[in-house]
């Protein structure tokens, strides 16, 4: 049997863990609410965003010569240089030195490609060191790849009063699946300023992913 005292703990105890369910319920609640919120705002700029590449779509499509636009709107349309032909054929002439790309001092990667054996005798030449290492130099951009990011916060229950405390996500971190802000940038970049179509950017996110 409980004496009485152990009852009043028991019973404070279940009190405590009711307060505490409905201060997690709440929160839930506030947060689905808000989630509601945001989603419809999506939605909202989606819709807005589809709408606006339309009307930029349409206004590539015209030109002077479909349109009551100015000849000096067509900036889409290939025209005639006014060069003279010289004669040459195209690209860098012989003896002329490229100047696009020039070696680095301090590259990111070094490999070494060494010689082992002597291909006249077929003597070890591991021991022997160059008298002269030629140099050549690649430039390249790194393996394009995605990086997931998982953001954890901590849910806990104060031992004293059973108030629930939570942690913060960062302020861009607001779904539970999303795109982060650099590679949101760069769609936006490539779709409003490059004008390349939604859909092949579509596509391209999820052969990255």
């Amino acid at each position: 049997m409980l004496t009485v005292q152990q009852a009043v703990f028991t019973v404070e105890g279940l009190i405590g863990k009711v307060q505490q369910q409905k201060q997690l319920i709440h929160q839930l609640i506030q947060e689905n609410e808000h989630l509601r919120h945001e989603n419809k705002q999506l939605r909202k700029e989606n819709e807005q965003l589809k709408y606006r590449v339309q009307e930029l779509e349409a206004r590539t499509k015209k030109n002077s010569s479909n349109s009551h636009l100015p000849p000096s709107s067509d900036r889409f349309e290939k025209k005639r240089s006014s060069r003279e032909p010289s004669g040459k054929k195209p690209g860098g002439q012989e003896g002329h030195e490229g100047k696009t790309l020039r070696q680095v001092e301090h590259p990111h990667h070094r490999v070494v490609h060494r010689v082992h054996t002597c291909q006249g005798c077929g003597a070890s030449l591991r021991e022997v060191k160059p008298f002269k290492v030629d140099i050549r130099q690649v430039f390249d951009v790194p393996p394009a790849a995605i990086e997931v990011t998982q953001h954890e916060r901590e849910v806990k229950s104060c031992p004293h009063c059973r108030c629930v405390q939570q942690a913060e996500f960062p302020s861009h971190v607001t779904n539970h699946v999303q795109y982060g802000p650099r590679l949101t940038a760069l769609v936006v970049y490539l779709h409003h300023i490059q004008l390349i179509p939604y859909k092949r950017l579509s596509d391209t996110i999820e052969a990255l992913v």
